[in-house]
């Protein structure tokens, strides 16, 4: 799964800092959208997943958790119509073989950063920065504009938290998730081919027997 974590470290961000451009973690106030934005790329860089799975909203904790339902699924189709012999191959194609190590959304989001690397480019620590805030009429949500061009859209919390809303960011979670969704049209296809061939089966033995009888 090297694949899943580099495109999702990719396109979670496409950004990074140095360690030497890192602002202190407490001078930086979570209840300022520039600041919980930046809190939640130091920990990208740092590597600590508990404070990044902070600073997701429920919106994108809950798409982690959807799609770590959807593997489950996968693995109830391959239990229920492939043979005992294909369990194992199938599991390791599909990606369901991840449900031998993370049992939810946030294990799943946990197992994907733990095998994610940081790239390492000055243009991309300096395109990282916050360039632009834009705050809503109402207070709740604000976008952050990154030097390079990049949008975060940002929730605010009840107790005036800001957290950082990727699943409306853009495309970066449909493009790191897309095996997924190729693998399950891919098993659906081979399950439905499966009962196509066994009901064509069925119908061939009643065919005969009613033939039988007519005899």
């Amino acid at each position: 799964m090297k694949r899943l974590a580099s495109n999702l470290l990719v396109t979670l961000l496409a950004l990074t800092l140095s360690l030497g451009a890192m602002a202190c973690s407490s001078e930086l106030d979570p209840t300022d959208p520039g600041d919980a934005y930046t809190i939640f790329r130091d920990a990208l860089f740092a590597g600590q997943p508990d404070v990044v799975w902070e600073r997701f909203d429920p919106q994108t904790r809950a798409y982690f958790q959807e799609r770590y339902d959807r593997l489950v699924q996968m693995n109830q189709l391959i239990e229920s119509y492939l043979p005992q012999t294909d369990h194992r191959l199938a599991r390791s194609q599909s990606g369901v073989e991840l449900l031998a190590t993370v049992g939810n959304g946030r294990e799943l989001f946990e197992h994907v950063f733990a095998m994610a690397r940081m790239p390492d480019d000055n243009a991309i620590v300096f395109g990282s920065g916050v360039s632009e805030i834009r705050v809503s009429e109402d207070g709740t949500t604000a976008l952050v504009v990154t030097r390079g061009q990049q949008e975060f859209v940002m929730v605010q919390t009840e107790d005036e938290q800001w957290q950082i809303d990727l699943v409306g960011s853009g495309d970066f979670l449909d493009t790191s998730f897309g095996w997924l969704t190729r693998n399950e049209e891919a098993l659906s296809k081979t399950v439905e081919d499966l009962i196509a061939e066994e009901r064509q089966k069925r119908e061939a033995i009643i065919a005969d027997l009613m033939n039988l009888k007519l005899d």
